[in-house]
């Protein structure tokens, strides 16, 4: 069967090595004879360029994405081991400052501000507070860290900033309610003792709807039993 002369075209889509000349296609009626091998070997000569970069593409995905994970993990363990190695070394507040944007230098921060308040150092504990209210706003510990920057501003002399934080606290719906219902429970007793009674009704009010502030709404009940 004689079938028209084929002009090879070009497609805009492909790049050069990926055009397929028209002319050397085979009519389906001309390929009933061919045999599924012949087919697929003509397929893959046909478009060996498009499938081999694929497959490259792929390839080098898989290795980079293995290799990122494997520096992660490795960074991870080296990470863990000088935060052991601080802590040995009590050197814990030298790793908080060296790693402040990472979770476990907030823990670092906490734990040195921690000792700093119990010493009674609170321009200190106010400082690694800071840091670990930084590193760890995503983790639990979140609200323990601004609670001791609360403290810290309050006893290290500025009793207002102090104060201020402590309702920024209390009105964070993102923090755990066991730091809110703290907070609260001494802005209750701040303003009783002050004789604002209805900014002390409010915070009262304030714990007693909280689920988890169990503790705190049975010092609240203590402490008014008592100031009857």
């Amino acid at each position: 069967m004689n079938h028209p002369k084929q002009n090879k075209s070009k497609n805009p889509t492909l790049p050069d090595d990926q055009q397929i000349d028209e002319r050397n296609l085979i009519d389906l009626e001309d390929s009933e004879d061919i045999s599924i091998e012949d087919r697929i070997s003509m397929y893959w000569m046909e478009n060996k360029g498009f499938i081999t970069g694929c497959v490259t593409v792929l390839a080098l995905i898989i290795i980079a994405f293995n290799g990122m994970r494997m520096y992660k993990d490795h960074a991870v363990k080296q990470l863990q081991a000088n935060y052991a190695e601080a802590q040995a070394a009590d050197t814990l507040a030298d790793f908080a400052k060296a790693n402040s944007n990472k979770e476990l230098g907030g823990l670092a921060a906490l734990t040195t501000a921690d000792a700093a308040f119990e010493a009674e150092e609170f321009t200190k504990a106010l400082e690694f507070y800071q840091i670990a209210s930084s590193a760890l706003a995503d983790n639990i510990l979140a609200g323990r860290a601004a609670l001791g920057e609360a403290f810290s501003l309050y006893l290290s002399g500025s009793a207002e900033a102090g104060l201020a934080k402590l309702n920024a606290i209390a009105a964070n719906s993102s923090l755990p309610e066991s730091a809110r219902a703290e907070a609260a429970y001494h802005l209750a007793i701040e303003a009783d003792v002050a004789g604002r009674s209805a900014e002390f009704d409010s915070y009262v009010a304030q714990i007693n709807e909280m689920p988890l502030a169990g503790a705190w709404q049975q010092r609240l009940s203590y402490y008014q039993q008592q100031a009857r």
